[in-house]
């Protein structure tokens, strides 16, 4: 038997009824590949599976990460990454996003890709690294926090989800809030740091904690996950075709340019609306999905540890 000090423990998560079993089938491949495989540095690895349960996760993931696991890796999206991040930042075991979702941000701007060899990389040749996190509403986030066009979206989409989604699922919620966005428009007072930087109409309040964003707009590209700031833009709309160019206008990555942009950086932003409007964490609702006209959200320096690749690309 191997002495315990040459294994390297790696606990697998997985959803086992996402993407119609998806990452269940992923997630087991994974384990096939990888267990029992001697690393280059010496060691072993011992690889478990858990999959994801409906209660919170101090409840069933904190009891089986303390039981000696070196790396947690995350089959599935964003919204799973969110899910097991406040149990790795509590036990201080190292966060890996394996990517199986629709837009996997946080594996994006790590360099993580869904092939069991980077991930191999990772563990014999990977770097730990401590990156920022945010609280908001009492719940953890690792991407950003918004509210304006994109929240209404996000909630419309969760509210009527029956399965796996994909970009096209969110045809429809886009659709309708392209319809009913007249009487939806948010008025916002945006403060940074104790700092009034925004009060009016606007198309979002976003608040970075990463440059990435859904479908490549990134709002705020030039937030990092380890400056223990929060990246705050506001792009201010009255109108329907407002939100359209600003749409457009971050696709193209000419949006800073805009002497309306109202730009920031601070560890704490506040969002106080005239009457409550959704907001969004990491693509996802809250937990508590009832919109609510105030929302604080602070930067937790360094508060993941995250094993990184050797071949790490933020660009990719």
């Amino acid at each position: 038997m191997v002495p315990s000090r040459q294994l390297v423990r790696v606990l697998i998560l997985y959803n086992p009824v996402a993407g119609s079993g998806r990452a269940s089938l992923l997630a087991r491949e994974l384990m096939s590949r990888l267990d029992g495989v001697r690393l280059a540095t010496g060691g072993i690895l011992e690889v478990h599976l858990e999959p994801t349960q409906a209660d919170r996760a101090s409840v069933w993931l904190d009891p089986v990460l303390q039981k000696g696991f070196d790396v947690l890796v995350v089959v599935g999206g964003d919204g799973a990454c969110r899910l097991a991040a406040p149990s790795a930042i509590r036990t201080g075991v190292s966060l890996y996003h394996y990517p199986s979702g629709t837009e996997n941000l946080f594996a994006r701007d790590h360099g993580m890709r869904p092939d069991p060899r980077v991930l191999l990389e990772a563990l014999e040749h990977g770097t730990r690294r401590s990156v920022d996190a945010f609280r908001v509403q009492g719940e953890w986030g690792l991407i950003c926090a918004s509210i304006g066009f994109d929240a209404w979206v996000v909630r419309d989409l969760a509210a009527n989800r029956s399965g796996a989604i994909t970009h096209r699922s969110y045809l429809g919620p886009i659709l309708g809030q392209l319809c009913s966005w007249r009487g939806r428009r948010p008025t916002v007072r945006v403060v940074v740091d104790g700092d009034e930087l925004f009060s009016g109409p606007i198309a979002l309040a976003l608040a970075a904690n990463s440059s990435q964003y859904g479908m490549r707009l990134d709002p705020a590209p030039d937030a990092l996950l380890d400056d223990g700031m929060l990246d705050v833009v506001v792009l201010p709309a009255r109108t329907l075709w407002g939100v359209l160019v600003w749409s457009v206008r971050c696709r193209l990555r000419n949006h800073l340019s805009s002497p309306r942009i109202r730009r920031a950086r601070g560890a704490c932003v506040v969002f106080e609306l005239d009457e409550p409007a959704p907001l969004q964490i990491d693509g996802d609702p809250p937990r508590s999905p009832e919109p609510i006209d105030h929302y604080r959200i602070e930067i937790h320096p360094g508060a993941v540890k995250v094993l990184v690749p050797p071949s790490e690309n933020r660009s990719s």
